[in-house]
């Protein structure tokens, strides 16, 4: 039996008819339902939250990182990184520049497509982003969530086209020009060129890709 301090006086005073203040206890329920009911629908609000938690626990816990990553060579024996890879980063820049970018847009798509579909195209467009990288790269493991923001942007810009972006906070763009031109720069230019930066390009253009076609496929319905 667990019994709340001051529920006695509580329900009392509630039969009596007196005005009086909720017990410690059940105020402290409400603030959970509270804050659960911020994430019942908002579910890039959630998966905001467990990246930033998951790259906290990258700095704590030693391994945590390496259980976690994905490598090409055991993808077999771990499927189970096609998505968990999504929830690391390999420092704070490349932490802060994806949640940065996912904060301001996944709500977008989210309210957009609503939080089911919204998901979908989030993980899914992570997992083609892992599968990309794996027919491309044989011994590299990878780690962060650009490929599925990618997928979250290129989305958008076949659903919302005119959507006013502001690159770099000053320059405006419509998010079409921005999903051409970032990755043209950030990832094809480099490809082609062939200088090792230690990014996952081909990563990048397979969530782009699928993402694409998520916002096609949804257009047409």
């Amino acid at each position: 039996m667990h019994w709340c301090v001051g529920s006695e006086k509580y329900k009392s005073d509630l039969e009596k008819g007196r005005p009086t203040a909720m017990p410690t206890v059940e105020r402290l329920k409400n603030i959970d339902a509270n804050i659960f009911s911020i994430f019942s629908h908002n579910y890039s609000y959630l998966i905001l939250f467990l990246i930033s938690l998951s790259f906290v626990l990258q700095l704590l816990i030693p391994g945590y990182t390496k259980l976690f990553i994905m490598d090409p060579q055991n993808i077999i024996e771990r499927p189970w990184t096609l998505i968990t890879h999504i929830f690391l980063h390999g420092n704070f820049e490349h932490f802060i520049f994806n949640m940065l970018v996912f904060v301001f847009f996944a709500p977008v798509l989210e309210r957009k497509v609503g939080s089911p579909k919204f998901l979908l195209i989030f993980f899914l467009s992570g997992i083609f982003a892992g599968i990309g990288w794996c027919l491309a790269s044989v011994d590299v493991p990878i780690v962060g969530a650009s490929g599925a923001i990618y997928g979250i942007l290129a989305t958008l810009a076949v659903l919302m086209p005119k959507l006013r972006v502001y690159l770099f906070f000053f320059i405006p763009l419509e998010i079409w020009m921005v999903v051409f031109l970032l990755p043209l720069y950030f990832d094809v230019l480099p490809i082609i060129m062939g200088s090792p930066d230690g990014i996952a390009h081909i990563a990048h253009l397979s969530g782009i890709l699928f993402g694409l076609l998520a916002g096609l496929s949804l257009k047409g319905e």
